[in-house]
C-alpha cells in the first residue's frame, strides 16, 4: 500500500495515474495485479464479518452438486435411527423456524437440504437466500468464468428473495455480461445486503447500473468500481439503505452529491483508499449518524449540513495541507484524529488558530471525545492544542498521539471535571 501511494513521489490525481504507477512496478518487481491484491487483502479486513463463516474443508465425494439441481430423489428421512424412536421430529418443526435455520448455514450445505424430503424442497424455495463466494470451492481447473457463472445461475435459479450476498473473492475481469447478469438478479430478488468486490483488476471496471435498482438494499459496501451516473429523479434510488461503504471505487464529485441525495436514510457512510475519487467530501444528510474516511486523499472535508451525525472519525493520508469544516453539525460528540499538521479546522465559518480569542461560533458544546496527533516539541502545536480545548467546553475524553515518540504510554488524569484519556504512541 505504502508503494501504491508513494511511489511516483507525490499524490495521485486520478486512478489512472494509479493504474501507471502498478505498472512501472511490473517492469522491476511484482506485476500491478500482485499489489493489488496486497491493497484489496487489507481493505476486505475493514469489511463487516461474513454472516455465514466459510465452512472448513470438505472431503465428501459430492464433487457434482449442483446448487440450481432439484432432480435429487427424496432420502428417507424416516428411516432407522442409533437412538429415538427413529422419526423426523426435526421436520416437523414450523417452516418459518426450518427457514431460519435454513438461512445460517452455508450456501452449499442449506441448497442440500433439498434431497432429505419434499419439504424440506420447499423451505428452501420459501428462504431467503445467503450467497458468500467464500463458500464456493471450484474444482481443480475450473476458470474464473465459472465462478463467475456459478453465482450468476446461483441467483438466478433460487426462487425465493435474496438476503444477502458476499462476493469478496472473485474478478469480473472480461465477464461483463455475466456481471451486468448477476446485478440485474439481485434487483429483481430483492437484494438487502451487498458486498461486491472486483478482485482484483481492473481498478476503473464499471459497475452496471442496475445497481441503482436495487431499492431494497439496507447495506451495500463495493469496492474497485466505477460507480455509475446517477440520473435525476424524483423517487431516490436507495430509499431504504441505512450503512454505505465506498472503498477503493471512483465515486466523482458530482456522483457522490446525488448518491447521497438517493439515500435518505443513511446512517453510516464508510470511505478507504479513495484517491481524489471524490475529490471534496460533503457531507450534507438529514439522517446520517457515523462518516469514517480512512487513508483517502479528499481535498477537503465539509460538513455542510447534517444535524444528527455524531461521529467524525478520519485518518487521512496527504502530503499538503487540509481544510476540516464544520457547518452544522449540532449533535456532534466525537471527532478524530485531527493532525496539527496536516489539517486546518473550521468551525461555523471560523478558522481555528492558536492563541486566538475564542468566540461562541466557533465552539462546538456537543463534543465529548477528541482524539488529535500532536508533537509536544513544536511550541505551535502545544498552544494549538490549548486553544483547541477552549472549542468544546463539555469534552469528556481526550485521546492524544504523540508524533515521534517511541516508547507506548497510557495516563488518565482529571484536570478541571474533564477526564483526559491521553495514548502517547
Amino acid at each position: 500500500m505504502a508503494a501504491a501511494a508513494h511511489g511516483g513521489g507525490g499524490e495521485f490525481m486520478s486512478y489512472a495515474d494509479i493504474e501507471e504507477q502498478f505498472n512501472n512496478m511490473a517492469l522491476e518487481g511484482p506485476s500491478a495485479q500482485d499489489g493489488m491484491v496486497c491493497i484489496v487483502s487489507l481493505i476486505i479486513s475493514c469489511l463487516p464479518p461474513p454472516l455465514v463463516p466459510a465452512p472448513e474443508a470438505d472431503d465428501s465425494d459430492d464433487d457434482h452438486f449442483s446448487l440450481t439441481s432439484s432432480d435429487s430423489e427424496d432420502a428417507d428421512a424416516n428411516g432407522p435411527a442409533q437412538d429415538g424412536d427413529g422419526q423426523d421430529h426435526f421436520s416437523r418443526l414450523p417452516r418459518n423456524l426450518l427457514s431460519n435455520i435454513m438461512s445460517r448455514l452455508p450456501t452449499k450445505e442449506a441448497a442440500r437440504t433439498m434431497v432429505l424430503s419434499t419439504r424440506w424442497r420447499c423451505v428452501w424455495a420459501a428462504t431467503p437466500l445467503l450467497v458468500d463466494d467464500g463458500h464456493f470451492r471450484a474444482a481443480e481447473g475450473h476458470s474464473v468464468f465459472d465462478a463467475v457463472r456459478g453465482i450468476s445461475l446461483c441467483v438466478a435459479a433460487h426462487p425465493g428473495s435474496i438476503r444477502a450476498v458476499r462476493i469478496t473473492r472473485t474478478s469480473f475481469y472480461e465477464q461483463e455480461y455475466a456481471l451486468q447478469r448477476l446485478v440485474a438478479g439481485l434487483a429483481a430478488k430483492k437484494i438487502q445486503d451487498l458486498i461486491l468486490f472486483n478482485r482484483p483488476w481492473p481498478i476503473n471496471m464499471p459497475l452496471p447500473d442496475d445497481i441503482l435498482r436495487c431499492a431494497s438494499l439496507s447495506r451495500l459496501y463495493i469496492g474497485i468500481w466505477n460507480f455509475p451516473d446517477i440520473p435525476t429523479a424524483h423517487r431516490p434510488a436507495f430509499p431504504n439503505l441505512h450503512e454505505l461503504g465506498l472503498f477503493h471505487s471512483m465515486v466523482e464529485d458530482k456522483k457522490f452529491n446525488a448518491l447521497l441525495a438517493h439515500c435518505p436514510e443513511l446512517k453510516i457512510l464508510s470511505f478507504a483508499l479513495s484517491y481524489n475519487y471524490p475529490s471534496c467530501l460533503r457531507i450534507k444528510s438529514r439522517s446520517l449518524r457515523v462518516v469514517l474516511e480512512w487513508v483517502c486523499t479528499f481535498d477537503k472535508i465539509i460538513v455542510d449540513n447534517a444535524p444528527c451525525l455524531e461521529r467524525l472519525l478520519f485518518e487521512s493520508f496527504s502530503e499538503r495541507r487540509r481544510p476540516v469544516k464544520i457547518v452544522h453539525a449540532s449533535r456532534l460528540e466525537v471527532l478524530g484524529f485531527l493532525d496539527f499538521q496536516l489539517h486546518a479546522l473550521e468551525i461555523g465559518g471560523t478558522v481555528i488558530r492558536a492563541g486566538m480569542t475564542m468566540k461562541d461560533g466557533a465552539m462546538l458544546p456537543s463534543l465529548k471525545i477528541l482524539a488529535v496527533k500532536v508533537q509536544f516539541s513544536h511550541d505551535k502545536e502545544v498552544k494549538m492544542l490549548h486553544t483547541l480545548l477552549r472549542c468544546f467546553p463539555c469534552l469528556e475524553t481526550l485521546h492524544i498521539m504523540l508524533i515521534g515518540v517511541l516508547a507506548v504510554h497510557c495516563y488518565t488524569f482529571q484536570i478541571d471535571n474533564i477526564v483526559h484519556s491521553i495514548l502517547v504512541s
